[in-house]
């Protein structure tokens, strides 16, 4: 394990807050990219991924204070400890939607644009975890050839942990960059808006749901039916993918493009507020 890049007395960079690093900026290029074959202006990939940073800390922190802290302390949010990555999600989710609603941006290929970066930068804050040692690991492993291929133990990890058990950050970032690809794959050949989003949340839904029955349970209590927090939200982002596929699945408004590429002729959407537009309009 190497939980710190650089590590001078009390000066401290860790590989889980590089790997982040290197997480939001391969989201802006990509999303760069994938707006400018939209026809839309690659500048608001930084808004984005600065929301998505600002959101997303904060509401893993907040969500971690608030369901598995032992109690609740303001000086906690300066702390580099306790994140609950669904907590992230929510809070940057709802943020960057309000700046597409803000900005006048079609929501449904906003949408699809971000969703292979929310995979990818999932993966790489997964191997920061994993680097680092966190302490998100998985339950002890069997006996079997095939548990001891895919476990290991963290005798150096920033939470140490000797007993060989199941490399869950491994098996994650395996399963998000894997999504990507997919997804960056599909996303010039899904004809209807949204339809990318609904299949990012069903399939990180699905792999979370699936990695929580093998991950420790390191105070996170059980609602009920042996369920987790993140088993219910993983279960929610199922349900809400499958409605959003079968609405948008099968209906297209008229506003929108095939593809979600926008008339190369027309205007990209303006990066100006709708109230400062329709001020002007007057």
């Amino acid at each position: 394990m190497w939980p710190y890049v650089v590590e001078w007395g009390w000066f401290k960079i860790g590989t889980y807050g590089v790997m982040m690093a290197v997480g939001f900026l391969t989201a802006s290029w990509l999303l760069a990219r994938d707006l400018k074959r939209r026809n839309m202006s690659p500048a608001i990939a930084d808004t984005i991924v600065l929301l998505g940073i600002v959101g997303g800390v904060l509401g893993a922190k907040l969500a971690y204070m608030w369901t598995e802290a032992r109690s609740f302390e303001w000086g906690d949010l300066l702390s580099g400890n306790g994140l609950t990555w669904h907590g992230g999600l929510i809070l940057a989710a709802a943020m960057i939607i309000g700046f597409f609603f803000w900005k006048g941006l079609p929501l449904r290929v906003m949408l699809d644009v971000v969703a292979p970066e929310l995979a990818t930068g999932y993966a790489f804050g997964r191997l920061g975890c994993q680097i680092s040692g966190d302490g998100c690991y998985g339950v002890p492993c069997g006996p079997d050839a095939v548990d001891k291929f895919l476990c290991m133990a963290y005798p150096n990890g920033i939470v140490p942990e000797h007993a060989v058990v199941h490399a869950t950050p491994m098996y994650e970032a395996a399963a998000n960059f894997a999504l990507f690809g997919i997804l960056w794959k599909l996303r010039g050949r899904i004809r209807n808006p949204g339809v990318l989003f609904g299949i990012y949340l069903v399939a990180s839904g699905a792999s979370r749901f699936a990695i929580e029955y093998i991950r420790r349970a390191d105070g996170r209590p059980d609602r009920f039916w042996g369920l987790r927090d993140a088993h219910l939200i993983a279960l929610g982002q199922i349900v809400l993918g499958l409605v959003l596929l079968a609405w948008w699945g099968f209906k297209k408004p008229a506003s929108l493009p095939d593809y979600g590429v926008m008339p190369a002729s027309a205007p990209a959407p303006s990066t100006a507020p709708v109230r400062a537009r329709r001020r002007k309009g007057k």
